[in-house]
């Protein structure tokens, strides 16, 4: 028996296309964060590519680190909205890093701005192919 090869391209989106595709994925839904100390899970903001460049030149006029900032923008919840202002400022700045730095780390990887290091198949220095992000 011959075996024929599947078209196994994907479709081509046009403009429309491609727009109503993104609003009905996933792509811009907030990421799910598990807190094993709090034993919950928060929500993390995905961003837009305009929020993105909002958020660079935000961080522009920002004195100091931006930790407290870059927290009270990616905090949300299951609806991507924030659950802090910079109004919260002062109560943002009691949370424990055990939180803030978790939040902050998988908001800089799911929005790109790190590079995520590779994880190791096993004892050797391998790292697994599918885990590495590149920068934008």
């Amino acid at each position: 028996m011959a075996l024929t090869k599947k078209n196994t391209k994907n479709a081509v989106l046009g403009k429309t296309q491609l727009l109503s595709a993104i609003a009905s994925s996933a792509m811009l839904a907030p990421s799910r964060l598990p807190i094993k100390e709090l034993d919950a899970d928060v929500f993390v903001k995905r961003m837009t590519l305009g929020e993105r460049d909002e958020y660079f030149e935000a961080m522009k006029e920002v004195k100091g680190k931006g930790n407290v900032e870059a927290f009270i923008i990616a905090l949300v919840d299951e609806n991507n909205e924030p659950l802090f202002t910079l109004d919260d400022i002062d109560i943002v700045k009691t949370i424990p890093p055990v939180l803030t730095d978790a939040v902050i780390l998988e908001f800089n990887v799911i929005n790109r701005f790190v590079i995520k290091k590779p994880e190791k198949k096993d004892d050797t220095d391998q790292p697994q192919e599918d885990e590495d992000l590149k920068n934008s």
